[in-house]
């Protein structure tokens, strides 16, 4: 139930951030995040099968390297109040999108995100959403 609820947890977060900051012609925002399927929205039963196989991919990179990135970053962890999450977290999404664009090749699966602002705006959404998330299910 907990790999599940994993899951479900970071598809979710990856359409929350593809949602956020999609495109907004009439303010002039370009796509912050771009999906691999071509003219599909981020409702769209193609949208939702990159979110599911992204939230296997993200729960795994989750599961294995993320507490190898956060041992490596403690001693910075105490001296900079907690702020190496977030970098933590970049390193992460960077991976994530490095692993499902570059390495999987799955026919019209990717996650791109474009701009330096839109990656710390998706690092601050996908960082808060994790500890919420730890708060919520695994308290003891």
């Amino acid at each position: 139930m907990k790999i599940i609820s994993s899951i479900l947890l970071n598809a979710f977060i990856l359409f929350l951030i593809a949602f956020l900051l999609s495109s907004n012609d009439d303010m002039g925002i370009t796509n912050g995040v771009v999906l691999g399927c071509k003219d599909c929205s981020y409702f769209s039963s193609e949208a939702w099968k990159t979110y599911i196989i992204g939230g296997v991919i993200l729960g795994l990179i989750n599961l294995t390297i993320k507490p190898l990135l956060k041992l490596v970053s403690l001693p910075f962890f105490f001296l900079f109040f907690g702020l190496t999450i977030f970098i933590v977290n970049a390193i992460v999404l960077k991976l994530f999108s490095y692993i499902i664009n570059d390495i999987l090749w799955i026919h019209e699966i990717s996650y791109t995100i474009e701009g330096w602002v839109n990656f710390v705006i998706a690092v601050a959404i996908f960082t808060i959403l994790n500890m919420v998330y730890s708060l919520l299910f695994f308290k003891k």
